[in-house]
């Protein structure tokens, strides 16, 4: 028994030695980051490396605190997000131990979290063009709201059976959206979606005639003209120009609703002027037909003010409000929402009471948390300043990497650089051109891609936001040989 009690002594002090050489060198108080999370990181670190496992003790807060110089609440900050993760567990009157159950492929990852996501997988190297700079996503932050979130949630959260959404998210949704974008808008008019793909098929099947016709802007998102040919209505087109989408022509076929992109048309990226949309909102009112407003990504402007919401200039009564999550966010994220006028949310919110489950929760909970806490507003600040450096970068580089092969049209707002295809590549299929950019590690799409009747420009879509600056001379400049090795140049 003496010899048990011993050996287990014996192991305990081994592991609070591995414990202090681990961690003391690792933990920096001049850091930006809180000491408590450079501890839960460093402890996470030697569980995925094995230097500590499945079922070791680790010492008890009040004595790692001491040994490390620390708080005891740093200490137990570090630890109480361990436990959530499911890194830790405790036993009550022993202690706390590295988890006995961690999954098998945690237990053979070579590195962190942190360096995974700093060096880039084979299929992370090219960066998906549309996308904000998700190397500066607050990963350790998130996870601790996803943990401070469960652990104050009670049976309520888990019998969660409302269609419109999470209320709380949606009181926070109307809140950010009245300061920051001008709209009117409470949560009772709010639904949460997957997307404005999700958000037009609920509005066209509950609120839109079958006989009715849905327009949409040409050139636009494809995704939504997908979603637009697989409703029974007829589908129709409206031009663009230098203001964005034209006033629909008239026609014998009654409109029922228009989708335009006004904060930054997708994909030519013109901002429509306060004269256009008044128009718009003077067609809608003589129609009968609403217009669905996709604010794809109208928190990234890096030049002047924004331009009021359509939204906002009509009052909420013929303009559906559609914004995302994806797009300031991460785009696996999946949420987004309609703002509903008032005389549709009730209808539109019981057919999808109807016709599809309901949302799930555990995200929107995180989600309410980061805008609530003030998170939200913060992240988007930084990504402001860090894109408008990559945007002017990516610029500066490409016009002068690329100017035999494409001009860039300047803009002060969004995720992506339109790229014009010169005449030297007026042959070639430009969803060629987007392969040989992905060749060079570049986000990139097809510009004519986004044309459906009227007459297509070849080109790309550059993503830029994504895409760190040390890293685009060396891409650019292979992107550019790849066009010099298939024009001949």
């Amino acid at each position: 028994m003496s010899g048990q009690i011993n050996a287990g002594a014996n192991a305990r002090r081994r592991t609070d030695r591995m414990v202090e050489t681990l961690l003391t060198p690792g933990l920096n108080p001049e850091s930006d980051t809180p000491l408590n999370e450079q501890l839960m990181l460093l402890l996470q670190d030697a569980i995925l490396k094995g230097h500590l496992h499945a079922g070791d003790r680790l010492p008890a807060s009040r004595a790692m605190a001491t040994r490390l110089s620390l708080s005891r609440n740093t200490v137990l900050a570090a630890y109480d997000q361990l436990m959530a993760e499911g890194y830790l567990e405790s036993r009550v009157g022993a202690g706390t131990f590295v988890s006995s159950d961690l999954p098998d492929h945690y237990l053979t990852v070579g590195d962190s979290p942190k360096a995974q996501t700093d060096r880039p997988s084979g299929r992370a190297k090219r960066p998906l063009s549309g996308m904000p700079a998700l190397d500066q996503f607050p990963f350790a932050l998130w996870a601790r709201i996803a943990g401070r979130v469960w652990r104050h949630a009670g049976t309520s959260e888990l019998e969660h059976n409302d269609p419109a959404g999470y209320r709380p998210l949606r009181e926070a949704i109307a809140s950010y959206l009245q300061t920051a974008r001008g709209v009117l808008a409470d949560a009772d008019q709010i639904m949460i979606t997957t997307g404005l793909q999700q958000g037009l098929k609920f509005v066209a099947e509950s609120i839109i005639p079958h006989d009715r016709t849905l327009i949409l802007e040409d050139p636009g998102y494809p995704g939504i003209l997908r979603t637009a040919e697989s409703l029974p209505h007829k589908v129709a087109f409206t031009q663009v120009d230098n203001s964005g989408a034209v006033v629909p022509a008239r026609s014998r076929e009654a409109p029922g609703m228009l989708l335009v992109t006004p904060s930054r048309h997708y994909p030519l990226g013109s901002t429509m002027p306060v004269s256009r949309r008044l128009e718009l909102l003077e067609w809608a009112r003589e129609t009968g037909a609403y217009i669905l407003e996709d604010d794809y990504d109208s928190e990234f402007r890096y030049g002047g003010r924004p331009v009021q919401s359509l939204q906002g200039l009509d009052g909420g009564r013929h303009v559906i409000y559609g914004g995302s999550f994806s797009k300031s966010l991460f785009l696996s994220l999946r949420i987004g929402y309609l703002v509903l006028p008032p005389s549709m949310a009730s209808r539109v919110i019981r057919h999808r009471e109807q016709t599809e489950s309901f949302p799930p929760l555990s995200d929107q909970m995180i989600l309410e948390r980061f805008i609530a806490d003030g998170h939200f507003a913060r992240h988007l600040r930084r990504l402001r300043s860090i894109h408008k450096e990559r945007l002017q970068c990516f610029f500066d580089t490409a016009s002068e990497c690329l100017a035999p092969y494409f001009t860039l049209l300047p803009t002060d707002a969004g995720l992506h650089v339109v790229g014009l295809a010169a005449p030297s590549l007026a042959h070639m299929d430009d969803r060629k051109l987007a392969a040989a950019a992905h060749r060079a590690g570049l986000g990139a799409v097809p510009l004519s891609a986004s044309y459906s009747h009227a007459k297509p420009q070849k080109g790309l879509l550059f993503g830029f936001a994504n895409m760190a600056e040390a890293d685009m001379p060396a891409r650019l400049a292979q992107f550019a040989r790849e066009l010099d090795e298939i024009t001949g140049f």
